[in-house]
Order: structure tokens, then C-alpha cells, then sequence
């Protein structure tokens, strides 16, 4: 299994920060990690090339996750743009509606 990490230390917040391992092959072992004393834990995963958490940060998956199609439409929402079946404007937005009929409302306003 394939797992995008994010470079516990020395980032460069570029795209150089994200990092495509393989679970199987090159973890070494996985153990709970706090970024600061109020932060959740995440997973880190330390491999023989670095250490890597898993994307857990809203700024991070934005970053990473458009090159697979997805799109932010506001600053909690992250949306895969292959999976839209149809837009709508809402009062202070839009709802987004999912192929599988599923919807989500975010902050974006649509052009018509």
C-alpha cells in the first residue's frame, strides 16, 4: 500500500515536502507523534530515506491532493472535481452534489 507523507523536519514548503512510500517495502516502524503540546497525535512513519507524517493538515492535503483531481472550495472542503455531478447556489454559497448522491455545502459561490 502507497501512503503521501509530509516531511517531519526540514520542510521546504514546496511539493519537495511530500514524499510516495511504500508501506510494505520501506517503513521501518510507525508510532504516535505530536507536532505540539495541543495538536493531536498522528501516525509517523520512519523509513530508511526520513521520517513522514500522515497529511493531516487542511493546507497540506490541498497542496498534494490536486494533482489527483481534487480542488478546495473553501478553506474545510476539499473536493475530488471527477465526482461532481452538479453545482447549486445557496444563500452565502454553493452545494456540491456527488455522483453516488451525496452533497456537500461549502463557501464557494458558482458562476453561472
Amino acid at each position: 500500500m502507497d501512503i503521501i507523507g509530509v516531511k517531519m523536519h526540514g520542510r521546504q514548503d514546496d511539493d519537495s515536502d511530500f514524499v510516495l512510500f511504500s508501506l510494505e517495502k520501506d517503513v521501518n516502524f510507525i508510532e504516535p507523534f505530536q507536532m505540539t503540546a495541543n495538536s493531536a497525535k498522528t501516525l509517523a512513519f520512519h523509513t530508511e530515506c526520513g521520517s513522514y507524517i500522515a497529511i493531516h493538515l487542511m493546507r497540506d492535503a490541498r497542496q498534494v491532493y490536486k494533482q489527483y483531481g481534487f480542488d478546495a472550495y473553501d478553506s474545510s472542503t476539499i473536493v475530488n472535481l471527477t465526482r461532481i455531478k452538479r453545482t447549486e447556489n445557496v444563500d452565502n454559497g454553493g452545494i456540491v452534489y456527488f455522483k453516488d448522491g451525496s452533497h456537500v455545502k461549502v463557501r464557494k459561490v458558482f458562476k453561472k
